[in-house]
C-alpha cells in the first residue's frame, strides 16, 4: 500500500462520512454484488436489443464467469490484507477510525470483486449498445459512472483501498473486453 492509497482511502472513508452518503453511496456497494447487478443487466440487455438478447446474455455470462475466476485467482495469489487488517493496531490504539458499513472484512483485498463485477457488466452493456448501433454518450456515461460509484463505495464502506478498486476496474473491463472480442469472432 502506498501513501497515496492510504490518503485517498481515508479521504473517501472518513472525509465523506455523513448520513446522506451512508444512504446512497454506502448502499451503492450492493450494485457490485452479482446477485443484484446481473438481473438488472439482463433487463437492460433485453431493452437494448431483443433480437440479439440470447447472444448478449451469453456474452454477459461468459464475461461474468471468466472475470470471477480471474478475480478469485488474483485474490488468492496476491493475498492482500484489507484496511481493517492493515490498520488493526492503529484502530485498537485509537489513532485511526475506519467507517465500516455492513460486514467487517479482513482478508483478500486485491482486486475488489464488487468493482470487478460492476465494470464487467458496464463493459458488456457498452458492447451490446455498440452492436445494436445504440451507443450514445449518455448510456456510456451512465454505465461508467455507476460502475465507478460502486468502486468508490467499496472504499466508503471500509472494504478496499483505491488500488484494489483500480485493479477490479481494470480486471472487470479487461476480461469483459476479451470475452466480447471472442464472442465477436465466433459470431462472424
Amino acid at each position: 500500500m502506498t501513501e497515496l492509497d492510504r490518503q485517498l482511502f481515508f479521504a473517501i472513508n472518513n472525509g465523506w462520512k455523513c448520513g446522506f452518503n451512508d444512504l446512497w453511496l454506502g448502499n451503492a456497494t450492493w450494485l457490485g454484488n452479482g446477485w443484484v447487478t446481473f438481473p438488472i443487466a439482463i433487463v437492460v440487455l433485453l431493452a437494448i436489443d431483443r433480437r440479439s438478447f440470447w447472444w448478449n446474455l451469453l456474452a454477459l455470462a461468459l464475461a461474468g464467469v471468466v472475470g470471477g475466476i480471474a478475480m478469485n485467482i488474483l485474490k488468492q495469489a496476491v493475498h492482500s490484507p484489507r484496511p481493517l487488517t492493515v490498520f488493526a493496531s492503529d484502530i485498537s490504539a485509537g489513532r485511526v477510525y475506519i467507517n465500516v458499513m455492513f460486514d467487517r472484512l479482513y482478508y483478500y483485498s486485491f482486486p475488489s470483486g464488487h468493482t470487478q463485477t460492476a465494470f464487467t457488466v458496464a463493459t458488456v452493456l457498452l458492447w451490446a449498445y455498440r452492436r445494436a448501433d445504440k451507443l450514445q454518450w449518455w448510456n456510456a456515461a451512465i454505465s461508467i459512472v455507476i460502475a465507478s460509484i460502486v468502486g468508490i463505495s467499496r472504499m466508503y464502506v471500509g472494504a478496499h483501498f483505491p488500488s484494489d478498486v483500480l485493479g477490479g476496474a481494470v480486471l472487470g473491463s479487461g476480461t469483459a473486453l476479451v470475452c466480447c472480442y471472442v464472442m465477436e469472432k465466433i459470431k462472424s
